[in-house]
C-alpha cells in the first residue's frame, strides 16, 4: 500500500503530465514570445522522513557544500541545512556561535536555460540578519536577484531601505547595476507568497503574488545560466545585518519554471497562463 503523500504526488504528476501534453507552448501575459517547457517542483506531498538532498539530486537540483571567506563573517553552505518539513523544503541558517562560519544553505537547478518565468512560493524567516536569495546566476556578469533581507523587511536600517530588492547585476566592467527596492504589501513572514521573475529578451520583470512590482531593462542577462536559492548571513550591517542569534528557517512550498523560450508563438497548442 502506498502512502497518502505518495498517492497525492503520483496524482499531481499525472495531472501535470496531462496538462503538458495538451500545451505545446505557454504564453505569459506581458511577455512576447512563448515558453515550450513547464517544470513544477511541489514539496507539499513530502515530509521530514525523506532525505531532501537525495530527493533534490534526483529531481534536477544540486545542494551546495562550500565556504565563502566573506567579511566581516565568513559563511559555509552545508547540505545538512537543507531538509524537508511537512510539505515544505526548509532552508536553515544556524545561530552564529560567535566564531568561525555562519552555517548556511543553498541549492539550485542542475539545468541551465536562457530566459524563463520562475515562480517560488515561499515563507520568510522570522529571524533577523538573514539574506533570502532567489536568483539567476551564471558568473560575475550574469546575475538577476530577488532578495529579502530579514532585518529590513518592514523597517529601514541606517544604510538599507525597507522592502524586497529586485536587481540586475552589472553585465560587464564599467556597467552599472539596475535595481529597485519595493515595499512589501504583505508580511512575508506570516504566510506563503509567490515571488516571480520573468526573464525575457530586454527585460526582467518582478512580481509579488502575481502583481508586477518592478521592470528592469538595463543590464539584462543574455546567456544561459542556473537558478539558485540561498539563505545566509555575513554580518554586514549595510546588507544582511546579523549574524543570527537563533536558528533561522525559510520555507519553500513549490517552484514552477517555464523555460525553453521561443520568440515565435505557435499557431496551435498554446496555453495562456
Amino acid at each position: 500500500m502506498i502512502s497518502r503523500a505518495a498517492a497525492i504526488s503520483v496524482l499531481l504528476s499525472s495531472v501535470i503530465k496531462a496538462q503538458a501534453a495538451a500545451c505545446g507552448a505557454y504564453v505569459v501575459p506581458g511577455v512576447s514570445g512563448a515558453f515550450t517547457e513547464h517544470v513544477v517542483t511541489d514539496f507539499k506531498p513530502l515530509d521530514s522522513r525523506q532525505n531532501a538532498v537525495s530527493w533534490l539530486s534526483s529531481n534536477g537540483y544540486w545542494v551546495s557544500a562550500y565556504a565563502i571567506e566573506d567579511n566581516p563573517v565568513p559563511r559555509l553552505f552545508q547540505q545538512e541545512n537543507v531538509k524537508f518539513g511537512n510539505g515544505t523544503l526548509d532552508l536553515r541558517v544556524k545561530a552564529y556561535s560567535g566564531s568561525g562560519y555562519v552555517l548556511s544553505s543553498e541549492f539550485g537547478t542542475a539545468a541551465t536555460f536562457q530566459y524563463a518565468s520562475v515562480r517560488t512560493v515561499q515563507k520568510s524567516s522570522r529571524s533577523p540578519g538573514i539574506v533570502e536569495g532567489n536568483f539567476l546566476y551564471g558568473g560575475q556578469f550574469l546575475e538577476t536577484d530577488f532578495e529579502i533581507l530579514t532585518s529590513t523587511i518592514d523597517k529601514s536600517s541606517a544604510c538599507v531601505p525597507a522592502g524586497i530588492w529586485a536587481t540586475n547585476q552589472p553585465t560587464n566592467t564599467g556597467v552599472q547595476k539596475a535595481y529597485k527596492t519595493i515595499p512589501f504589501p504583505f508580511d512575508p513572514r506570516a504566510g506563503f507568497h509567490e515571488y516571480r521573475i520573468d526573464w525575457v529578451p530586454g527585460a526582467t520583470i518582478f512580481y509579488l503574488d502575481g502583481v508586477e512590482v518592478a521592470r528592469l531593462t538595463q543590464s539584462v542577462p543574455n546567456a544561459a545560466a542556473q537558478w539558485v536559492w540561498n539563505f545566509w548571513s555575513n554580518g554586514d550591517p549595510c546588507w544582511s545585518a546579523g549574524p543570527p542569534t537563533s536558528d533561522s528557517i525559510t520555507q519553500i512550498q513549490s517552484i514552477e519554471i517555464y523555460k525553453g523560450y521561443t520568440a515565435t508563438v505557435p499557431a496551435s497548442g498554446v496555453c495562456h497562463i
